[in-house]
């Protein structure tokens, strides 16, 4: 603290590069902080809270294959299976076609939907509303906050994959453990299954079991249940199924990871180069500092300093930054589902500080380590 003051005035001797050099750090570091944070989205949806005894059933060749609804009776007699809820993808239009009106949505058995996820937190009067009345859907709590939806709102939504355009009335609003569990939308199965003319198809089969550790065998069990039909299928457990959506797209959490290094190498470059000229620049400077006794060790820790402090300036711009943009621009009209429950958590913040340090210290240690060894006769003889 003795030589604070030195620091930050000799940081700021150059404003316009030290400035410079704080947005490149800045931009640097909200570039990682937000691919970091994409990388946390999926993995929060590869790792669905409460899941560990709902297992998801569907066909084995593909997910946009279907299998028959007789298959509900066969899986309920399997050992360790507690309940069983048939469930398909509507994949509809609200309002319009566009990525900020994109929600998933589902029919589904209004009882047996309560029997699977037991977690979900609704009012008795709202759960008797949802199962009783044919035109009625329930839907997550953050789902009904983004469309400010209330008890009783119509929803209308256009049919894509199926020929069947639903007016529907919200009846129930729940909540759970599982974010990405509340912007999901259901409504009843014998609907649409009545619309269609009752074609007796299922996209997916969710199971909730007696307990975690029956999990193995029940998945074995259902798949060879139907191993020689006509539709077999793959059971798996609610993470996993999950994480299968996100290996769609790819190996993009390596991609997200090169890229940062790529972005956090350059910029290393770039604020070397800056305190590389600092250093040139204050050669005469350094050896008169010797002169009046000032050890090579304490050059070294003052010119470290200024170039962790410039770093670390640019590292809370760009974190909280991020934060900050992100909090109110939010991705909630992102194509991808995956992204809409995208958030900067603290951990992410603390890195991108960490990171913003160490490009300090690796940017500023050699430009730092050669100031240190200069000679004070080679340092005053540049005045001349």
């Amino acid at each position: 603290m003795k030589y604070l003051r030195l620091i930050i005035k000799n940081a700021g001797r150059n404003k316009r590069r030290s400035v410079l050099t704080i947005l490149s750090v800045a931009v640097a570091v909200f570039l990682l902080t937000t691919m970091r944070s994409v990388i946390t989205t999926l993995d929060s949806v590869s790792k669905p809270t409460g899941s560990e005894s709902r297992l998801v059933v569907r066909r084995s060749t593909s997910l946009a294959d279907q299998m028959p609804e007789s298959y509900e009776a066969k899986i309920k007699q399997v050992p360790g299976v507690v309940a069983v809820c048939p469930a398909n993808w509507f994949g509809g239009i609200y309002k319009e076609d566009k990525p900020k009106y994109m929600f998933a949505q589902f029919y589904v058995d209004p009882k047996e939907i309560f029997d699977v996820h037991v977690d979900w937190k609704i009012s008795p009067e709202e759960k008797a509303a949802f199962q009783q009345e044919r035109t009625a859907a329930i839907c997550g709590k953050k789902l009904a906050e983004k469309f400010n939806w209330k008890i009783g709102d119509v929803i209308e939504i256009k049919g894509t994959y199926f020929p069947v355009n639903p007016s529907l009335t919200l009846r129930g609003i729940f909540s759970c453990d599982n974010p990405s569990q509340e912007d999901s939308f259901y409504f009843h199965r014998a609907r649409v299954e009545e619309e269609m003319g009752r074609p007796g198809i299922v996209g997916t089969y969710r199971i909730r079991l007696d307990s975690p550790s029956s999990a193995a065998g029940v998945m074995e069990a259902v798949d060879q249940l139907f191993f020689n039909s006509s539709a077999p299928t793959k059971t798996e457990t609610e993470a996993a199924f999950a994480a299968s959506f996100v290996s769609m797209l790819g190996n993009v959490k390596g991609l997200i990871t090169w890229v940062g290094a790529v972005v956090v190498f350059t910029i290393s470059l770039i604020a070397a180069n800056s305190m590389a000229m600092t250093a040139r620049e204050r050669v005469t400077e350094i050896a008169v500092m010797k002169a009046l006794g000032f050890q090579p060790s304490l050059v070294l820790s003052i010119m470290l300093s200024e170039s962790v402090l410039i770093a670390l300036i640019g590292g809370v711009l760009g974190a909280f930054g991020a934060k900050l943009i992100f909090s109110f621009v939010g991705l909630e009209a992102s194509t991808f589902l995956f992204l809409q429950n995208f958030r900067i958590v603290p951990m992410t913040l603390a890195l991108g500080l960490v990171l913003s340090g160490l490009i300090g210290l690796l940017s500023g240690g050699i430009p730092a380590f050669n100031a240190a060894r200069v000679r004070i006769v080679d340092g005053l003889r540049r005045v001349a």
